[in-house]
């Protein structure tokens, strides 16, 4: 599969971030503990922790990725960690997914169409190679997220396809990574929502988190809204 989509970044992302400002109070309510209902929305999405159900979010297992699928994702973040030296799935210790690595290739086998967002919770590169050693010729279903420039290089070397920036781990209010980060062939760059005034520096499609209310103007990792157009999902290529 070759990721696309359409986004709206760079010089005019400044201006769609003024016009957002009405939707801070709503955009930062605390992640819900299930979607209440699903919302249509234009634009790229990407399904948060496999997506939400009606009862949780933070799944990443296979009622949500299935769910997911039905509602027509195309992209789907999902969150690993390491666990006595094998990779497995969940937000951590609390929120272990009962879904195993080779259980997930093998849904991606009979699911062609969908590619996966990686969240490592744990050492970023060490889990990039023990997913590299299980998925083999399914490398390419793999976007990887990284979390600092310095990981584009490593990451590329093991044969994975073209990284996202995610931020939410740099130091708020250090932006010596943007010069940095335009410079490289990235995806895309994701950040939380607070930060999303950063989005007129950046020279790559933008992607915020959490996001379960439309949005126009950004991609949305989000729990709870589905593709109005499920071609629009989509990652874009990278440039």
């Amino acid at each position: 599969m070759t990721p696309r989509g359409l986004i709206v970044a760079g010089g005019i992302g400044l201006l769609l971030a003024l016009a957002a400002r009405s939707f801070v109070p709503d955009l930062l309510k605390a992640a819900p503990k299930g979607c209440a209902r699903f919302t249509a929305s234009s634009g790229p999405l990407v399904a948060h922790a496999g997506g939400g159900t009606p009862d949780a979010v933070y799944r990443n297992d296979r009622v949500a990725l299935d769910l997911a699928d039905r509602h027509g994702f195309k992209v789907i973040e999902l969150d690993f960690m390491e666990k006595g030296g094998r990779l497995a799935l969940g937000h951590g210790n609390a929120q272990a997914s009962p879904l195993t690595l080779e259980e997930l290739l093998d849904w991606l086998d009979r699911h062609p169409g969908i590619s996966i967002v990686t969240d490592i919770k744990s050492d970023n590169l060490n889990g990039l190679k023990l997913l590299k050693a299980a998925a083999g010729r399914r490398i390419d279903r793999f976007i990887p997220q990284i979390y600092s420039t310095a990981e584009f290089a490593p990451v590329v070397a093991l044969g994975y396809p073209a990284p996202i920036l995610t931020i939410y781990r740099l130091q708020p209010g250090k932006d010596e990574w943007i010069p940095a980060a335009n410079a490289l062939p990235l995806r895309a760059v994701t950040m939380p929502v607070k930060q999303r005034a950063l989005a007129g520096r950046i020279e790559h499609p933008v992607y915020l988190h959490t996001v379960n209310q439309p949005m126009p103007g950004y991609g949305l990792y989000t729990d709870c809204l589905i593709p109005a157009d499920p071609g629009s999902t989509d990652t874009p290529e990278a440039r």
